[in-house]
């Protein structure tokens, strides 16, 4: 799932994670017993580039993507990508239990009560979440994504001399990252917060299956407008403190063996903690109307464990302060922390500094063609 172009049998796939701030690169060898992390890269993009999950200043992200991989030399040209935004729909649909050819026929009319697109304008795939439950009724987990954003992100990375193994959506990229590096118990529920620029991800998974998942209008960017306003500094100043590097200054870490460009440590001189707890209010707010939905299912339950992911996961005390508001365990996500990877990668910085970053970009690179 979702929307596959690729051929079995791929060594090495690489996992290419566009935002609105970043693209995020990674390189995965399959070729093993166990996917192996050869190579990845971090380039910035300039303000305004990418918004909403749409490319804005097409010319600016291909000479970014053309720097990351020729920066990083990542020679493979076949990419898995991510969509996402306000054009890509996920939902757990329940309904009657149906047969395959029932179900083929039934998903269309589900699919135009779910989705607020015109069919004729979407892409869809669906999968039984319970194919083998006894209840008279069936979950099913719907995705459907614009065409006019899937030709768009296709055109783009064909002009930018990539071919597209496998679109999928962030859910599940993030599912991938989590469950190659941790194992959940039976029937516990965890929750995935994965900060982006625009926005943050939340994601409620049980069994292995997304629950719930919901996309909160608060992230980086706006983190960054209130250190800007409640400090009195520029954006690159709050971006320094935030990230330690410049909004509009590219910076690349190449995972090829080759000396990575320093970067520098976040500005310890301007204290942004009051600033965290605005946008730890707005997400917490987020996590406790998931917890209340799951509570009042069929299906009652709690969650269990809360993982911290994207680039603000790694804000000093974060994940305790976060761990405060929701009163839950929260923890800050390594999806490197069973996943192999070369020792020479991580010179500049410690790969715990830069997993949760790569978090997207990792659950790409671990996703075969089917």
């Amino acid at each position: 799932m979702v929307f596959g172009f690729g051929k079995r049998g791929m060594s090495s796939v690489v996992g290419l994670d566009l935002g609105s701030h970043s693209i995020k690169v990674v390189e995965m060898d399959h070729s093993g017993k166990s996917p192996l992390l050869v190579n990845y890269g971090i380039t910035e993009l300039v303000p305004g580039a990418v918004v909403g999950g749409q490319v804005q200043d097409r010319q600016a992200v291909l000479e970014a993507i053309s720097m990351l991989f020729d920066t990083c030399q990542i020679a493979g040209r076949q990419v898995n990508i991510a969509l996402n935004g306000a054009d890509v729909i996920v939902k757990t649909i329940r309904t009657d239990r149906m047969n395959d050819e029932e179900l083929a026929k039934a998903i269309t009319w589900e699919a135009e009560q779910q989705v607020p697109f015109p069919l004729n304008e979407i892409s869809m795939d669906y999968q039984v979440l319970d194919p083998e439950g006894d209840d008279a009724q069936m979950n099913i987990l719907l995705v459907a994504a614009k065409r006019d954003l899937i030709d768009e992100r296709m055109s783009l990375l064909e002009e930018a001399g990539i071919d597209v193994l496998l679109l999928d959506v962030d859910t599940f990229c993030l599912l991938n990252a989590l469950e190659a590096n941790f194992t959940p118990q039976p029937d516990n529920c965890h929750c995935i917060v994965h900060f982006g620029n625009e926005s943050t991800h939340l994601g409620l998974v049980r069994n292995g299956l997304p629950i719930l998942t919901r996309n909160l209008p608060v992230g980086g960017r706006k983190l960054v407008d209130i250190i800007q306003s409640q400090l009195g500094v520029d954006e690159d100043q709050a971006y320094m403190a935030l990230y330690g590097t410049g909004g509009e200054e590219p910076l690349s870490a190449a995972g090829s063996g080759l000396p990575a460009p320093a970067t520098s440590a976040p500005d310890s001189t301007v204290d942004i903690s009051p600033c965290v707890d605005a946008i730890i209010d707005d997400i917490a707010i987020g996590v406790n109307r998931a917890a209340a939905f799951l509570e009042s299912t069929e299906e009652s339950g709690t969650i269990t464990n809360v993982y911290l992911s994207g680039g603000c996961a790694n804000i000093p005390g974060l994940d305790t302060k976060f761990a405060g508001k929701v009163g839950i365990p929260t923890s800050v996500a390594n999806p490197l922390s069973k996943i192999s990877y070369k020792n020479e990668l991580f010179q500049a910085e410690p790969a715990e500094k830069v997993a949760a970053t790569l978090m997207l970009a990792i659950g790409l690179g671990l996703r075969l063609p089917e």
